[in-house]
């Protein structure tokens, strides 16, 4: 057969193309070597350089590798595995999610990186991602957020693809979604756009031990301001609830949000084509170039939107860039969020990126929250334009950059306890705050108050004037005024975003504040109080863990508190708060003890938050026990009111499912205490429980 037969044939009976590459590079972040599995369409050619593809970072689930996105192959449930079209068969076919991203990768002209999560010589268990979930562990802790910038360079190098943020996604299923969504909020610079399927639990420990820090996915909405973001999960699927409580929760936070929900009956990356469709949505649009962006991050060193940030931190907790613009910047710590004290004092660097002119001298302005003074310096840019900004306040800053073409530095003062606002269903709430100025001279500010969250949020009184003096901090009370009206499964959370314009240009810094409203219904005569002053008790609580959701009702022993052990709240004392009243969320859960946490701290200056015990009575999220402090006595007068929120578990059933008949659920209710002058805290005369 001649030559140009062959050829005939081939374009009339193509053969199949061999499948994905797997491939492998020393990772100098993690100290070892390192495997990813990649997807490249089948008319992929490595010696075409003039054809380039944008790429999808993809993360798997618990228990399994780059080769297999979970530990199951589609026969163990008797599910018809996809084919992979036009490629030559591949053992790994029959796990999710490779035939499907054959697919995807050939249809769309998009290269698809299967990252490795797994972490060798990591006991049994999910082996991946976060080696604090071991109850033993020596090895290495892993920084996959310092990692991802190393695999996209080796990617860059290796594979013709499009490089730049705004053609870079990154996505995950399940503890994959974890760390899709930790990666995103730690680097929304590096990409157009991020997703997760059906992720797992909220709570997880990231880091060091010397500074390993929990994680609420939910509180990563700081981060994500320029980011656009997709949720799906399954109608099947064990950890729903997770997926559209995150989404609920970032509803309203500056970013494009996005939920799918698939018909499907297992945990898996069901419908990753639409999920994979949004990303190639954003590939075709310019990234955000964001000109007010807020951050946390729990490393003592890291990177965002330009800025560098070194520091000596050694503890646990956050360092907390908020509301920077290149007029200034917020500098705080905090050991958990949204509530939390500082971290004691530390060096903390920041590094602009080359905003301003090289060489020229700038005054920076400072604003103190741990003594509320301020003060001003002279600091001059590099040849590059660039600042070094230095700070060692642990309660916090707020600091403003004067100079030649910079809006003046003006700041609405966050709460540096709690920064979320808590509403009464339908009741108008007037909500005052301090307001900086840190330029050099008196500035009138209209301030426009607006939110997206229009369902559940009114603004009542939507603009304000104010006239500031240089250097001064005035008080506006009733700033705005806002009423909310709740909705149920985590409809009840929204924002408002503060703007402002001076002279009629409009400025910069948008501060974004997190609303929660509170649902009151007749709550039963049944209401348990237990104060722990330092002392001991066995108690009995609601315990949903793994293979024992039928049987949630155990024992175990609190012990928490400083003080002499009374059961009475005292001065110069350390205290908890547990309660007992049945659950409007799950009817198993009628006798049995919860931990409280302390709310509304700005309104509420007679106690303060002194930490956070977690308690691992579920699956995968820490109940939160605050310890307190009393600031005053409280006479028969003036009582001490305590606000707190008890989060209550849920055993959902689901049907026809093919894996798990449980899912896991929760949410919160909201209760008003009151501490009286012989120390009995009590619930609030008709004081109802939050939905």
């Amino acid at each position: 057969m001649n030559s140009f037969k062959i050829i005939i044939l081939l374009i009339l009976f193509p053969l199949s193309v061999f499948s994905f590459t797997d491939e492998t590079h020393y990772s100098k972040t993690f100290g070892e070597t390192r495997h990813f599995r990649v997807f490249t369409p089948i008319n992929y050619n490595a010696a075409n350089n003039s054809k380039r593809y944008p790429v999808i970072y993809y993360f798997h689930g618990c228990g399994g590798s780059y080769r297999k996105d979970g530990t199951y192959s589609y026969s163990d449930y008797s599910l018809k595995e996809p084919v992979a079209i036009g490629r030559t068969f591949n053992e790994d076919y029959h796990f999710p999610s490779n035939a499907d991203f054959e697919n995807i990768a050939h249809n769309n002209d998009v290269i698809i990186i299967s990252v490795d999560g797994k972490i060798k010589g990591m006991p049994k268990g999910c082996q991946v991602y976060f080696p604090s979930q071991a109850d033993s562990w020596d090895g290495g802790y892993y920084n996959f957020s310092a990692y991802i910038k190393e695999l996209i360079e080796v990617v860059d190098t290796r594979y013709n693809t499009k490089t730049g943020p705004q053609f870079r996604a990154v996505s995950g299923l399940s503890m994959g979604g974890q760390i899709a969504i930790w990666l995103a909020a730690t680097n929304p610079h590096l990409f157009s756009s991020a997703s997760e399927f059906c992720h797992s639990p909220s709570f997880f420990d990231v880091g060091d031990p010397a500074y390993q820090t929990a994680i609420d996915v939910q509180q990563l909405w700081r981060n994500l301001r320029g980011l656009p973001f997709r949720h799906s999960t399954n109608s099947g699927d064990y950890l729903k609830y997770y997926t559209s409580q995150l989404y609920e929760t970032y509803s309203g936070a500056g970013f494009e949000n996005e939920n799918y929900l698939t018909d499907y009956c297992k945990h898996a990356a069901a419908r990753s084509d639409l999920q994979f469709d949004f990303h190639l949505k954003h590939f075709s649009k310019t990234k955000e170039i964001v000109s007010c962006f807020s951050n946390i991050n729990l490393y003592p060193n890291f990177e965002v939107w330009g800025y560098k940030v070194t520091s000596s931190k050694k503890g646990n907790g956050w360092i907390y860039l908020h509301d920077v613009t290149k007029n200034g910047l917020g500098i705080y710590t905090r050991e958990r969020l949204p509530w939390g004290k500082s971290l004691p004092e530390f060096g903390i660097t920041v590094t602009t990126p080359a905003n301003y002119i090289p060489n020229e001298t700038y005054s920076l302005s400072r604003y103190s929250y741990h003594d509320q003074s301020f003060s001003s310096e002279k600091l001059k840019a590099d040849t590059q334009g660039k600042l070094i900004i230095r700070s060692s306040e642990g309660q916090g800053e707020e600091i403003g950059i004067v100079g030649k073409d910079l809006q003046p530095p003006v700041f609405v003062l966050m709460d540096t306890i709690n920064e979320n606002i808590y509403l009464k269903d339908l009741t108008e709430t007037p909500l005052s705050y301090e307001v900086i100025n840190l330029s050099k001279s008196a500035q009138t500010i209209d301030f426009t108050i607006s939110t997206e969250n229009k369902d559940i949020i009114t603004i009542v009184e939507n603009s304000k004037q104010v006239t500031i003096p240089a250097l001064s901090k005035v008080t506006v009370n009733s700033f705005f005024t806002i009423k909310g009206k709740y909705a149920p499964d985590y409809k009840n959370t929204g924002f408002i975003k503060i703007g402002s314009s001076i002279n009629g240009i409009v400025q910069d810094r948008e501060q974004i504040i997190r609303v929660i409203v509170k649902k009151q219904d007749l709550i039963s005569d049944t209401f348990g109080i237990k104060i722990f002053d330092g002392r001991s008790e066995d108690l009995s609580i609601f315990k949903y863990a793994w293979g024992k959701w039928d049987d949630p009702i155990t024992s175990g022993n609190i012990s928490e508190g400083i003080g002499n052990g009374n059961g009475k709240p005292e001065m110069g004392e350390t205290f908890s708060i547990w309660i007992q009243t049945p659950s409007l969320f799950e009817s198993k859960d009628i006798s049995t003890w919860h931990p409280t946490v302390l709310i509304n701290n700005k309104d509420n200056p007679d106690i303060i938050f002194e930490g956070i015990k977690k308690h691992r009575y579920n699956t995968g999220r820490s109940s939160l026990s605050a310890q307190m402090k009393l600031t005053r006595k409280p006479t028969k007068k003036n009582p001490i009111k305590i606000p707190i929120q008890v989060d209550f578990l849920i055993i959902d059933s689901l049907e026809n499912d093919c894996h798990r008949n449980k899912a896991d659920k929760f949410d919160y209710s909201y209760f008003d205490l009151v501490l009286h002058e012989d120390g009995s805290v009590v619930l609030e005369k008709n004081i109802r429980k939050g939905k």
